[in-house]
């Protein structure tokens, strides 16, 4: 995996493409989540900026709310590192109008946040 975390919930992201006409990383991404005697998972791919990459490093490390997002706005991960709160949500749709979204608010310590920051830090970075 490309990156890792582990806790409040466990989150891999694994890059499966790149794209260097618009800066952007195609991850394969896993969501699992085991908690209050309920457990989940979801898996999606999911292109992302590099530019939005790079802006959520940047506010995780300023200790500023890091939002990291898709091309279609259908992921969201979110660090509000002054509230100590981990929101991420995915959403779904088809033809039909069907929609399928999870998400879920988590606490995340100061040291759950360094070590999403060091995750994202030790991304191998070609842009």
């Amino acid at each position: 995996m490309d990156i890792m975390i582990n806790h409040p919930i466990k989150i891999f992201m694994e890059t499966i493409e790149i794209d260097d006409h618009l800066p952007s990383l195609k991850f394969n991404i896993k969501f699992f989540i085991d908690k209050y005697g309920f457990n989940a998972s979801l898996e999606g791919n999911f292109w992302i900026e590099c530019i939005v990459f790079d802006s959520f490093i940047k506010n995780l490390q300023s200790s500023k709310l890091a939002i990291l997002h898709d091309l279609d706005q259908n992921m969201k991960l979110e660090i509000n590192t002054a509230q100590q709160k981990m929101y991420w949500f995915c959403v779904k749709d088809d033809l039909n109008g069907n929609l399928v979204r999870f998400e879920s608010t988590e606490q995340i310590s100061l040291d759950e946040q360094k070590e999403v920051l060091n995750q994202f830090q030790a991304y191998p970075q070609w842009w």
